[in-house]
């Protein structure tokens, strides 16, 4: 009997070290991805794994997170979602006195209410802020990208100081926005502080994710249960529950709310507590019949949602000089794209060009943070599709690059009022020589002066001529227009068409 008991601990010790391992290998995948692969070959794969994106995706996606908590409770909780480490290592850090049980708050039905209903009016701005992998996302990219980019590009200009090239390629920067990045750092250390003192609680009162998975999860078929007469009374399993639903007093455990971290397995030391199957004589009504139908009603609410296309512009200019924001190529919309971004800045970190940041108003109050794209700094690289490949929900829907060089996100302007050939009468022509397309060409001016020219039919909408467009203010802007088109093809001598007429494009 003594060896049977060794043995079986030194099992659930084995299955918990297991789960340690591969939850801390997912958060780091997560963070290498934000720091320096998104953008990259399938990217979007490893954010597929995660519940509001795979939901926004595709259709199926809600729906097997929901068939994962009817088999096993919120085992995505458990070591899929990084947000979720990041608390259970800030708890385990701490060393703070461990709390006994709390019941669940009533605030989570709410907040997940407050997010369906928001995300089917559109409004993403609630999505976003509680979406625990865009607000992962977020904290990684603002906190923590910048250094990393400095590091390795100063690295890296160390190298090909002494001649060696290519071993080490650059990392583009993010764009700082104070406001974000402020918010972005109070957010984690106030959740990392109350991490501390209670274990997961974003987990526990606020996620919609786990809440939603906690619909079906009133009596999974397999989760951790008492197991016999064993117990001793101790308390290890209530102290060392991050959730803090374990009821030594009842001799209970809140399903709804367990995150599978096994710590009241490897914490008992009677071995009471296991994972285990549902018993053979539990009826439907213990499973959780009714909290399984409102979890099927959220599951249709949230595809409903995500599936949902929208081809409508979701702000406009009240005059011609007022510009509105540019949306990435893919997105198609300023409506599909303001409904469906989550703004977990991944197209940000892949961008090479450093021109996507998290907007302040542009989007209105539904998409704050919500990425455009600005010119101030760089424009968009006529040979790059790597927002596309980054986004992990389907708000910028990745392009063929022959598709993406000739989708038109925006109409420039040419101001000929601001142009330093008519003002100065001397020569230029920094936005002819940069835009792919030639919509902004040179024709005759006087004393054998030439000037730009707009051909809007050909404007992709990069925002090359306004970035190198050295007057100020500037001669050629660009603003976004609500819905993305096709530019027009010319035609060659031999009836091809021809897009990129330039030999050298620099970008």
């Amino acid at each position: 009997m003594p060896s049977d008991k060794k043995s079986s601990g030194k099992k659930k010790r084995t299955l918990g070290k297991a789960r340690n391992i591969l939850s801390l290998a997912v958060f780091f995948l997560f963070l290498a991805f934000f720091l320096f692969r998104a953008g990259g070959t399938a990217s979007p794969l490893l954010p597929g794994i995660q519940a509001v994106p795979a939901a926004f995706r595709w259709w199926g996606g809600a729906a097997v997170f929901a068939v994962s908590a009817l088999f096993a409770g919120r085992v995505y909780c458990s070591f899929l979602c990084p947000l979720g480490t990041f608390q259970e290592a800030a708890w385990r850090l701490g060393k703070q006195p461990r709390t006994g049980y709390l019941p669940g708050s009533p605030l989570r039905f709410l907040v997940l209410a407050l997010v369906l209903v928001s995300g089917a009016l559109g409004i993403s701005i609630v999505p976003a802020l509680l979406d625990p992998y865009a607000a992962f996302g977020r904290g990684a990219v603002q906190l923590l990208r910048p250094a990393a980019a400095g590091g390795i590009n100063a690295l890296s200009d160390f190298l090909e100081g002494r001649g060696i090239y290519g071993l080490l390629p650059h990392v583009s920067r993010i764009p700082f926005v104070p406001v974000l990045f402020w918010g972005t750092a109070a957010f984690f250390l106030l959740l990392a502080v109350w991490s501390v003192r209670r274990g997961r609680p974003f987990c526990d009162a606020l996620c919609p994710v786990g809440t939603f998975l906690g619909l079906f999860s009133a009596s999974p078929l397999v989760s951790v249960r008492f197991s016999g007469d064993r117990c001793t009374g101790c308390g290890s399993c209530e102290r060392s529950c991050p959730q803090n639903c374990i009821s030594l007093k009842e001799r209970r455990i809140d399903a709804d709310r367990c995150v599978l971290c096994l710590r009241c397995i490897e914490a008992c030391p009677g071995g009471e507590l296991s994972l285990a199957f549902a018993g053979k004589t539990e009826s439907l009504a213990r499973r959780g019949l009714l909290r399984s139908a409102a979890g099927g009603a959220a599951a249709l609410a949230v595809m409903f949602w995500s599936r949902k296309k929208v081809s409508s512009a979701t702000s406009s200019a009240s005059s011609p000089d007022d510009r509105l924001p540019v949306s990435p190529p893919g997105s198609g919309s300023h409506g599909n794209f303001t409904k469906r971004c989550v703004a977990c800045m991944a197209c940000a970190a892949a961008c090479p060009a450093g021109i996507i940041r998290p907007s302040l108003g542009e989007w209105g109050a539904r998409g704050l943070f919500q990425p455009v794209l600005d010119y101030e700094k760089g424009y968009c690289q006529y040979s790059c599709n790597a927002c596309g490949k980054a986004c992990p929900t389907g708000a910028i829907i990745p392009l063929l690059l022959e598709e993406k060089q000739r989708t038109s996100i925006g109409k420039a302007r040419f101001l000929r009022r601001n142009c330093i050939v008519r003002i100065y009468g001397t020569a230029c022509g920094a936005c002819s020589e940069h835009c792919p397309t030639q919509a902004m060409h040179m024709v005759p001016f006087r004393g054998g002066l030439t000037i730009p020219e707009l051909d809007p039919s050909l404007c992709l909408g990069c925002g090359a001529c306004e970035n190198v467009c050295p007057a100020e203010p500037k001669a050629a802007i660009v603003s976004g227009i609500p819905v993305h088109g096709k530019i027009r093809e010319t035609r060659d001598g031999d009836g091809g068409a021809t897009v990129a007429p330039l030999e050298e494009f620099p970008f």
